[in-house]
């Protein structure tokens, strides 16, 4: 539902813009758009199938309409959700779409900066953001962190564990590889009695109409501003945060 729903919206601000480029990185999936604007998605390493990428548009994506790249969203491949991910980042994480959004407030930098903890809050991250932990233990009274690989860092629980304790925590901080992988859904109802939900990183939509009707209090990701050095970072496999070096951390705030 989520999936279609992305494909829908996309599809209708994307108008008659076609594909200028695509990268297919180690970490991350670019796509641009022949207006300059470029998204990403996060490319999973068990995506290939039988040593190819399991994507029917190799040598032929490019000049065609962004309507049918984004047709990739609700594909049963999961690299083909990638690239239609990224397609729609490309639309929706462009300043000139992200500025002027009824509904909503934007802030520039770090998720941290816009959410106000307290002791009292049991925080559950799923997926592990490394870099946010240290802070979220200063300012929480708790934080679990779910994760798929546990040898990322000690004290991380399963990642399946997270339908079981989201429901007792405050505040949910979920992966934009969520969509991806078809999880968001899920993870969020089990969510819906935290007071902020918020999807974070590079993957994340900037479709605030889209992530309200799951609760989302804050959309945290980024607009590429050198697009040129954003694809060539892709294209050398590079991460988060290479890209960040040419992008802007932006955060939607939703109200109600």
């Amino acid at each position: 539902m989520l999936l279609e729903t992305l494909k829908n919206t996309a599809a209708q601000k994307a108008g008659s813009q076609s594909i200028a480029d695509l990268r297919i990185g180690q970490v991350y999936t670019a796509v641009q758009l022949d207006t300059g604007s470029v998204g990403l998605a996060y490319t999973f390493r068990d995506s290939r199938v039988h040593g190819s990428l399991g994507f029917e548009g190799v040598g032929s994506i490019l000049g065609r309409p962004v309507q049918e790249a984004l047709g990739y969203l609700t594909s049963e491949s999961l690299f083909e959700r990638t690239v239609g991910l990224a397609t729609a980042n490309a639309v929706f994480n462009c300043a000139e779409a992200a500025s002027g959004l009824p509904g909503t407030c934007c802030a520039e930098g770090d998720l941290l900066e816009v959410l106000s903890l307290t002791r009292d809050d049991r925080v559950g991250m799923v997926g592990f953001f490394a870099p946010l932990a240290p802070v979220i233990r200063e300012r929480a009274g708790e934080l679990l962190i779910f994760e798929e690989n546990l040898q990322r860092a000690e004290g991380l629980l399963p990642a399946h564990r997270a339908r079981e304790l989201l429901p007792q925590c405050s505040v949910v901080i979920i992966t934009a590889t969520s969509i991806i992988n078809n999880t968001f859904e899920p993870l969020a109802a089990d969510a819906c009695s935290c007071r902020v939900k918020a999807v974070l990183g590079p993957s994340t939509p900037f479709a605030p109409l889209v992530f309200r009707e799951y609760g989302v209090t804050h959309l945290s990701g980024i607009i590429v501003v050198d697009q040129q050095e954003v694809l060539r970072v892709v294209s050398e496999g590079g991460g988060a945060r290479d890209c960040m070096r040419w992008s802007k951390k932006t955060n939607l705030i939703l109200s109600g």
